[in-house]
């Protein structure tokens, strides 16, 4: 990881309003201060509607248009973008940001072939590109001619990853955004995508931030975790740390709630009332004290 530079992506006491099912209006996030350096993997991680995809999408520039942001502020290498128009951001997530979503949320054209895509990143990355080839290669994409011959829908939810990691390589990007990075990947196909991001971290230099509702292998590849809880940020530690000595109970038994190979879904564990209740007082209370960066 890179010190004393200016981080790729920072928010700094963000709060937003969503809007509800029924049109009302809620907080989806409060008072989030979080940064992501280069060279750096920050994951986020909670439940589903603890805040970390909507985090997520505001990285990516993809969050619901009718959402509300009632303070703080959202930057790229220190400079801020909520005052932006749209376009700008598509054009940040031409070259400097790559975004890797779920497929489910943004399904490849099946009957696109690889290779007409492959001329789409060529033409977005200009001059001084890194040769399509090694990108591949870099990516886990060891047979790059016989990949060009088929179509996206031909390729596997893990091939389709490491192919967004390729285009990251191939425009010059300097931060993935990956929502739900594991959702559409079996145990062996997340670990597997896991260690690429790692691996461009350290040959490249790319930053990364990550959204996951596990933390099953994130603490072999991740620089920080994350802990969301109620759209607020409970804890924020190094993966050892988290892990030996957590300062929340609710971080201890969501970690024990992912699951293993072999596990049916009435072996995993819950967590319990008490847990939640300290972790709900302490997002409300002192949420912006916990939810700085940390060093070292």
């Amino acid at each position: 990881m890179i010190t004393n530079a200016t981080p790729l992506f920072a928010a700094r006491d963000l709060t937003v309003e969503i809007p509800g099912v029924l049109g009302e209006r809620g907080i989806g996030l409060r008072r989030i201060t979080l940064s992501v350096e280069p060279g750096e993997i920050v994951v986020l991680a909670g439940e589903s509607g603890s805040g970390k995809s909507l985090l997520a999408r505001l990285a990516a520039g993809t969050a619901d248009p009718r959402m509300k942001i009632l303070s703080g502020s959202i930057e790229y290498e220190g400079v801020s973008v909520l005052d932006r128009k749209r376009r700008r951001l598509r054009e940040l997530r031409r070259g400097p940001i790559t975004v890797i979503p779920p497929l489910v949320a943004a399904p490849p054209d099946p009957s696109r072939p690889v290779r007409q895509w492959l001329r789409e990143c060529r033409r977005f990355a200009g001059k001084g590109v890194r040769p399509w080839g090694d990108c591949f290669f870099s990516a886990g994409l060891h047979e790059p001619e016989a990949i060009l011959r088929q179509r996206l829908g031909d390729l596997s939810p893990l091939a389709l990853k490491r192919l967004a990691v390729a285009r990251a390589l191939i425009v010059g990007s300097r931060f993935l955004v990956a929502e739900e990075a594991g959702s559409d990947l079996d145990a062996l196909g997340e670990a597997a995508f896991y260690e690429l991001l790692g691996r461009v971290r350290d040959e490249f230099g790319i930053g990364s931030l990550v959204s996951t509702g596990s933390l099953r292998g994130v603490e072999r590849f991740s620089n920080r975790i994350a802990i969301f809880f109620e759209g607020g940020i409970l804890e924020v530690a190094t993966p050892i740390d988290l892990i030996t000595n957590p300062r929340f109970a609710y971080t201890r038994e969501f970690r024990a709630c992912g699951p293993r190979l072999g596990d049916l879904p009435c072996d995993l564990p819950t967590i319990s009332r008490e847990a939640a209740r300290e972790a709900e007082a302490s997002v409300h209370q002192t949420s912006s004290s916990l939810a700085g960066p940390i060093t070292g």
